[in-house]
């Protein structure tokens, strides 16, 4: 199906829509992650931050789509939903509205994010709410994540720690922290496989450089992975890295 054109005037109305959205989500988030604050780092509040954020997520998704500025197809998903216990979601990373669009379809989990976003007045409500983990420092963030897994808890970690450099590689070396993470916590990692027929918020694409074409994202959920523990993080990374490639050819 060849991709909708996007006149001036849909991209300015989605524009306006989607600054209402996260301006509204941003307030909504600090207030309640204020009025909260002496329940932080309870499990209990931390799952309704989450589902809160997967909410507002599915939200600002419905207006993307509701324009015609993006469509996603979704596949496998109800393979993590019957998943029972902890697990890991290794997705690839072409795009910064990735993780917006796997968080609006995955509940309850916790993120992990750059942790220089944690002074952006955008997502430090939301991060705070829902306990999401900084990348930074390292040791605290693998020490966390494990915690949450052993819990029972779900975490989202981008094993490329950015998004992916295309013009130098189909994908980006991949981070120890994830494997160092999957070894300790022995817990399943579920690739998914993010392709995307635009360039529209890659490594490089300004924010403000909005889209002429419409996006169509695909999102396919692999077999799931484990580490060993005798294994390498080189060597789990490896056998990671080769099945995500594989789903590029």
């Amino acid at each position: 199906m060849k991709p909708q054109h996007l006149g001036v005037v849909r991209l300015t109305l989605v524009t306006v829509a989607s600054i209402a959205v996260w301006a509204a989500g941003a307030l909504w988030f600090l207030a309640a992650g204020l009025l909260l604050l002496p329940f932080r780092g309870q499990r209990g509040v931390q799952r309704l931050g989450q589902r809160w954020l997967r909410q507002a997520f599915t939200v600002y998704v419905g207006v993307l789509e509701g324009f015609g500025i993006v469509t996603c197809e979704y596949t496998g998903f109800e393979r993590l939903a019957a998943q029972a216990g902890g697990y890991i979601v290794a997705p690839n990373h072409p795009a910064m509205w990735d993780v917006v669009f796997l968080l609006s379809r995955l509940d309850p989990m916790t993120c992990i994010f750059k942790a220089s976003l944690i002074r952006n007045p955008l997502f430090v409500g939301g991060a705070m709410l829902a306990g999401l983990i900084p990348n930074a420092p390292a040791i605290r963030m693998v020490k966390r994540a494990v915690d949450v897994l052993g819990g029972g808890g779900r975490v989202l970690l981008f094993p490329e720690g950015t998004r992916t450099r295309k013009h130098l590689c189909q994908l980006n070396p991949l981070q120890g922290c994830m494997a160092l993470v999957a070894k300790h916590a022995q817990v399943p990692v579920w690739p998914v496989f993010v392709t995307t027929d635009s360039d529209y918020l890659s490594k490089g694409w300004p924010v403000w450089h909005l889209p002429r074409w419409q996006t169509h994202i695909r999102m396919r959920v692999g077999e799931p992975l484990y580490c060993g523990l005798d294994e390498s993080v080189d060597a789990f990374n490896d056998r990671l890295r080769a099945v995500h490639l594989a789903s590029i050819a």
